[in-house]
């Protein structure tokens, strides 16, 4: 019998928060610290076995945990909005509230907003994503992999995260903007500030330095599309800024978005955590070796890691009316976490779905990239970067190890899982020439 949860103006409570009735696993989850940061899974399972939705008090979210109750959620925009996607992270204070009322509002942003104006948004960004627009990255990529994986193969040790997985993706979102390679840096950190404020919890004193470099970031933008206005080049930022021929066009404000959160902030930052991730997998399991020797296995085990592991463990959508989901009767307002991280290992999604299994007949369809309006617009590009720098270390690295009782420095925003290190070490001599 579904849980009844009542509105607002009956109790005097926010729509989100439960009623005495609703169940209150959710209370114990914390995606920021402790073990369902470690290792979230043992605590995953539970949820689905014995409360697929349950109130969170501490995130003021219901918890979603089945598969098939979040892929009806993401087929269904029109009763559960994507609105609030970019107000979950930090509380802000009014200090930092002024210094962005300063720049442009976070209207635009294709992760927060639903259909209509996310298809008219969704399909002139689609323009820059055409499989060979992507397949054009193809050079850029070898040639940046191989510069960095080449500055530490006959080392013996290196730490992949910090000196490929974070330094590459950056670099290849920004070539195919055009962007110039010099501001690397700087494009990193404002980015980072723009995520940390949307999806973290930043205290109150670091928020100013922050929203300066949202700030920052957004004047950049400006800055580069009035240049490519004036002297459009053969880059993503060009090809944005073009009128279709229909006479649709991005105005000032959509393109600042963008070029500035969806890309340049948000084009890279899930691409770091799926390669440090897949190597990582990759070590642990004793895959290397079977990789190395057959390279046609390399994309199916991006894919099964992917789903058995997922770096993009989360989404939020928010209830337009009324609804039951997952036994549990919502009202309009309801704010909802799905968790894409429960989801991928839910049984009903695949066999033994506990498992990473590089013997699978096929990859199920997981929720790594999402599903529906809002699948993922870069999936593509991240695929392939994961795919060619993986088979670059392969034809480097011949035995790599990771390094015993390292720690991975593992941290979670609300939608993204992270390392901040990944240490391995190999024999050099073994090690395959280019």
């Amino acid at each position: 019998m579904p849980v009844t949860v009542q509105k607002q103006e009956e109790t005097g409570v926010p729509a989100h928060a439960p009623a005495s009735r609703c169940p209150h696993l959710g209370a114990q989850y914390n995606p920021f610290v402790g073990p369902h940061v470690d290792n979230p899974h043992p605590f995953f399972e539970r949820l689905r076995r014995e409360e697929p939705v349950t109130f969170s008090p501490m995130l003021g979210m219901w918890l979603v945990s089945r598969h098939d109750d979040i892929t009806r959620v993401l087929r269904e925009p029109q009763r559960f909005s994507s609105r609030d996607m970019l107000s979950s992270g930090t509380r802000l204070t009014d200090e930092a509230r002024d210094i962005l009322a300063q720049g442009f509002s976070l209207d635009h942003i294709l992760l927060g907003m639903d259909p209509p104006d996310h298809t008219r948004l969704r399909r002139l960004m689609n323009r820059g994503f055409t499989p060979q627009r992507i397949a054009s990255a193809a050079p850029l990529i070898e040639r940046k992999a191989r510069e960095l994986v080449g500055r530490f193969a006959q080392r013996g040790h290196a730490d992949l995260l910090e000196e490929l997985a974070y330094p590459l993706p950056v670099h290849v979102i920004l070539g195919v903007m055009g962007v110039p390679e010099e501001d690397t840096w700087n494009i990193k950190r404002w980015s980072a500030d723009w995520q940390a404020l949307t999806f973290e919890h930043v205290p109150p004193e670091k928020q100013p330095e922050m929203a300066r470099g949202v700030l920052a970031l957004q004047r950049y933008c400006v800055d580069l599309i009035e240049e490519r206005r004036r002297h459009p080049r053969e880059d993503l930022t060009s090809h944005l800024i073009e009128t279709t021929p229909e006479g649709d066009t991005m105005s000032l404000h959509e393109l600042v978005m963008a070029i500035g959160a969806s890309m340049l902030s948000a084009g890279h930052e899930s691409t770091t955590s799926l390669m440090a991730n897949t190597w990582k997998l990759a070590m642990e399991h004793g895959l290397w070796k079977r990789l190395r020797e057959d390279r046609a296995l390399v994309p199916k085990f991006i894919e099964e890691g992917s789903r058995w592991d997922s770096v993009q463990h989360a989404m939020i959508r928010t209830t337009t009316e009324d609804v039951e989901l997952g036994g549990v009767l919502l009202p309009e307002g309801a704010r909802l976490l799905l968790l894409y991280g429960a989801a991928n290992r839910d049984e009903s999604l695949c066999p033994h779905a506990h498992k990473l299994d590089l013997d699978r007949d096929k990859v199920p369809p997981h929720l790594t990239y999402g599903r529906g309006t809002h699948f993922c617009l870069g999936a593509p590009l991240a695929r392939l970067q994961v795919q060619l720098t993986t088979n670059i270390l392969l034809d480097h690295l011949e035995a790599p190890r990771l390094v015993p009782g390292q720690d991975f420095g593992i941290w979670q925003s609300i939608v993204l899982r992270q390392m901040k290190h990944l240490k391995v070490e190999w024999t050099p001599s073994t090690a395959a020439t280019p």
